[in-house]
């Protein structure tokens, strides 16, 4: 899970205004368990009222966990294993894999890739982020805030599949459906 400071950097990066950067109020790095959580939450609404879905976008797939060490070793030695073929092949052959965090995914007709992954089923779908497991259950929070989880899913699928992702649409998710929906993000290739 990313840190608000992060996020903060990555807002930089990306060119938000300081005025704008300057209006959000972080998480005190005092708090603890579901106090911080909630002030984490508190701060990815900041986020949905002060940018665009489209600068949210672009911030949240630059974070993720589980994107380094033997994670990301297991998906760059699968585009290694695989270059040079066809990215359809590619992903149904990393749809096939054993690797660690492996995330479901499909080419669409419009040439768009889709991640879906649920733990649970028919409606009653856990999130994984260790945040929302600090929190009464269950929660809802906002879409924005499980865009961390299609950084984790662009960064991988990147290393695999030796394409560059855009986050497009985070469809759905168990943190903002109540558990009613699985997890489900839309990227846009941006070259192959």
């Amino acid at each position: 899970m990313p840190s608000a400071r992060a996020i903060k950097t990555t807002m930089l990066k990306k060119g938000i205004p300081e005025d704008t950067i300057n209006q959000f109020i972080l998480p005190d790095p005092a708090s603890k368990g579901a106090q911080w959580s909630e002030e984490y939450i508190a701060f990815i609404d900041q986020m949905d009222r002060l940018l665009t879905e489209e600068q949210r976008l672009s911030i949240m797939q630059e974070q993720g966990c589980c994107v380094s060490g033997k994670p990301a070793a297991e998906h760059a030695a699968f585009k290694l294993a695989h270059a040079g073929i066809p990215l359809e092949e590619k992903v149904r052959l990393y749809n096939e894999s054993k690797i660690m965090y492996k995330l479901p995914c499909r080419l669409n007709p419009d040439g768009t890739l889709t991640v879906a992954w649920s733990h649970g089923e028919d409606g009653d779908y856990r999130c994984v982020c260790p945040i929302v497991h600090e929190l009464p259950q269950p929660v809802e929070a906002s879409p924005t805030f499980c865009g961390c989880c299609g950084g984790h899913a662009r960064q991988n699928l990147q290393r695999a599949l030796g394409v560059k992702l855009r986050l497009k649409k985070i469809v759905s998710s168990a943190a903002s459906s109540k558990g009613k929906k699985s997890c489900e993000f839309t990227f846009e290739i941006v070259s192959a």
